[in-house]
């Protein structure tokens, strides 16, 4: 169940606070909330002290809050587990090696060979060890130790992947197609293959999740699954809770369960994907879960029809909710309290907390969030300031800085509580995502954010040219942006600018625009991510296509949660499908736009909890300039990994099958309408591979790059040509 999203439905329930006027329970209900794995360790999210929060004030105080994301990645870093990991690792290379001799892997295999190089220069201790430097406040902002840890999670992320179909992971996030189709109901609701996701972390469910669940008769079991990354192991999660507490209400909630609902073509394939669910929240979850605990109280149990009547619960025999906005002005106050902060990835807390929700503007054509269907969000919701400031020195007890999960903060809200926080006696440091208010540099904004501890902004500019943001009903001006950014920038205040490329009927030379916005004002902000436009059902463009000149088109059979939709230029007659990169950009127009080369949730990663943290102790420059001090051309002061040269019996590494080679069959099978759900892969991935015999050697880079070297250096002897040669081919990688 998630509270971040304000999510809406046809049938609107006029009540805001239906749910909580449910009968109140008999008894103390029993009940826990999970965070499933895969998604950020670096802080907490909010929903579900936001949800306990509610239900410890309605007086349902019996509970257990599992953070099985964080757990689940501090079992795997215990040195006895993560040297085990590594010795599966080089036995897996010698045993592909060994089949080599009567001919090429199949190609599944040389994925799975290349993945497994990134054990060599680690060691038993190097995931726990990169946890510690990430929660240290003196290593922490020490950018090349900093540089270290994060190269280890990059290279742990590559061994956790062998376990798992090829290409699902993604770092710290899940592709939404690869060999697994997380838009398929086909995929989600077959156990065996949410299974095989969840397998690297099926030790930790044995050893820790099940004890948890087995401590006590929980009444009710909710899953907060907020992110695309989180659905496959919380589906395997919630197959595990039913085959041990076979009594227990199983909950489904969180913005992802919500995006299932609203893009499954079919109204019952909800249902075929949380089929170990007896509820679903696809909305708000407080009164929801309210309603649930005290059903559950007076005596409902699984398949009743007691739950018919809570506001924004889907049912089996009601799958259509009503759903109900809460008041974000009666919420009652986000119970932080649940989770041990001193276990997340980062030297200090740092707290997501609401102060509204929904869309003050709400018009922007190409937005398509929550399960609104005449809006592209909810509507605009703002708690009152006095009560804000009550639950933000609560939030103060166990953190100082803040990210204002929001959508929009309107200028007069935001200006009353920044005078607020700038009176108040709290010290805090925060950052959120706003709008570019025209009005910023007229009212000398800058001043009073910074005083209220704003130390980052970021904000959806979106193009660098007025045509395209007209189309998209930005409400922006092109020409005030460097107004309102210089407002900042003189106060300090770093900004972080999110656009695309990509909309319909962008020509080229406006895309690069884009790009060259930021190329001439690049003072005034700090990072940038542009991404390309993706059309989503929900969208305005999407709704009215002739008013933008495109046709809609149905996307692949297998793909029933239309999560993206391909569409046809009617000018040029071009089909776009979703990708990563618009071919249109030179490769030049990228350099620049980031501090690092990291992102989320690590530093240079917009909006993440580690940039708020350093944006709070270096500034809007991010990285410490004083090369005196914690420079970044220092040597690590914990060295975490090597960079050793692996000698491979094969004559070239980049001939071997990867994940590019797969995702580049995904793409085609997509576009051609051939099966992408799991199964439609076996026979490529079983088939030969390319690799040659021969051999080579392959400097295994610290982030887990793959690069070939000379032959006849000797990279073992460590002196200035080998030095020079090492950073040559390090740039070279990441060109």
């Amino acid at each position: 169940m998630s509270v971040l999203v304000p999510l809406g439905m046809p049938r609107f329930e006029g009540d805001p606070d239906h749910g909580r006027r449910q009968g109140r329970g008999t008894g103390n209900t029993a009940y826990m909330l999970v965070n499933p794995p895969v998604t950020d360790p670096t802080t907490a999210y909010h929903s579900i002290p936001y949800l306990v929060g509610a239900a410890r004030a309605a007086g349902h105080t019996e509970y257990a809050c599992v953070d099985a994301n964080l757990d689940a990645f501090g079992y795997l870093a215990d040195p006895a587990r993560f040297g085990a990991t590594l010795a599966a690792a080089r036995a897996l290379r010698a045993e592909i090696e060994a089949r080599s001799g009567a001919g090429a892997p199949r190609r599944h295999d040389e994925i799975r060979y290349r993945q497994a190089l990134a054990a060599e220069g680690l060691t038993a201790t190097s995931a726990r060890d990169a946890i510690r430097v990430f929660q240290d406040p003196e290593h922490f902002y020490h950018p090349p130790t900093y540089a270290q840890a994060v190269a280890v999670t990059s290279r742990w992320w590559e061994l956790i992947a062998l376990e798992m179909p090829p290409g699902a992971a993604d770092g710290f996030s899940m592709r939404v197609k690869s060999a697994v189709n997380l838009c398929s109901t086909a995929d989600l609701s077959d156990p065996g293959v949410p299974a095989a996701v969840a397998r690297p972390f099926e030790g930790y469910f044995a050893d820790e999740f099940v004890p948890k669940l087995r401590e006590r008769p929980w009444a009710v079991v909710g899953l907060s699954v907020n992110y695309t990354s989180q659905l496959p192991v919380a589906l395997r999660m919630a197959r595990l809770i039913r085959t041990v507490l076979p009594d227990t209400v199983i909950v489904f909630g969180g913005t992802e369960v919500g995006d299932v609902v609203k893009y499954a073509t079919d109204p019952a394939a909800a249902w075929r994907v949380f089929q170990d669910a007896d509820l679903i929240v696809p909305g708000e979850g407080e009164n929801a879960l309210i309603g649930i605990l005290d059903a559950v109280g007076n005596g409902a149990v699984r398949g009743g029809d007691a739950f018919e009547g809570i506001g924004g619960v889907m049912t089996r025999r009601r799958p259509d909710p009503v759903i109900a906005y809460s008041s974000v002005a009666t919420l009652d106050s986000p119970a932080y309290d649940v989770w041990d902060w001193d276990r997340y990835w980062a030297p200090e807390p740092v707290i997501l907390y609401s102060p509204t929700r929904g869309c003050y503007w709400n018009k922007c054509t190409f937005c398509d969030y929550g399960l609104n269907t005449d809006r592209p969000t909810s509507p605009s919701r703002e708690r009152p300031v006095d009560a804000v400031l009550t639950d933000l020195r609560e939030a103060s007890r166990y953190g100082r800085t803040l990210y204002f999960a929001v959508d929009a903060m309107s200028p007069r809200y935001l200006r009353t509580l920044a005078a607020a926080l700038a009176e108040s006696s709290l010290d805090l440091r925060w950052s959120a995502e706003l709008r570019l208010e025209r009005t910023f540099p007229k009212r000398s904004a800058g001043e009073v954010l910074a005083a209220s501890g704003c130390v980052a902004v970021s904000f959806g500019y979106e193009s660098g040219t007025q045509r395209v943001l007209d189309l998209i009903d930005k409400g922006v001006k092109i020409d005030v942006v460097p107004d309102v950014l210089g407002e900042l920038a003189r106060n300090g205040i770093a900004a972080q600018m999110m656009g695309f490329t990509g909309f319909p009927t962008e020509t080229r030379e406006e895309a690069l625009a884009t790009y060259e916005f930021l190329h001439h004002h690049e003072k005034l902000w700090t990072t940038s991510g542009i991404g390309v436009f993706a059309l989503t059902p929900g969208s305005m463009v999407a709704k009215d296509p002739d008013r933008f000149g495109i046709d809609v088109l149905p996307t692949s059979a297998s793909d029933d949660i239309r999560r993206y939709l391909p569409w046809r230029d009617r000018a040029s007659g071009e089909v776009h499908w979703p990708v990563a990169d618009d071919p249109r950009i030179p490769r030049e127009y990228f350099a620049g736009n980031r501090r690092t080369s990291f992102d989320r949730p690590f530093v240079g990663g917009i909006d993440s909890a580690h940039s708020l943290l350093y944006f709070a102790r270096f500034g809007p420059g991010l990285l410490p300039e004083d090369p005196e001090g914690p420079g970044r051309d220092e040597e690590p002061r914990v060295r975490l990994v090597e960079e050793p040269v692996v000698t491979i019996p094969f004559a070239s590494v980049e001939g071997l099958t990867g994940i590019g080679d797969l995702m580049a069959q995904v793409s085609r099978r997509s576009r051609a309408d051939l099966d992408t759900t799991s199964g439609g892969y076996a026979e490529w991935l079983d088939g030969t591979g390319t690799a040659r015999p021969g051999s080579c050697g392959v400097l295994v880079l610290a982030h887990g790059d793959l690069v070939e070297v000379p032959a006849g250096v000797d990279f073992g002897t460590d002196n200035a040509v080998t030095r020079a040669l090492r950073l040559m081919l390090a740039t070279q990688a990441r060109v």
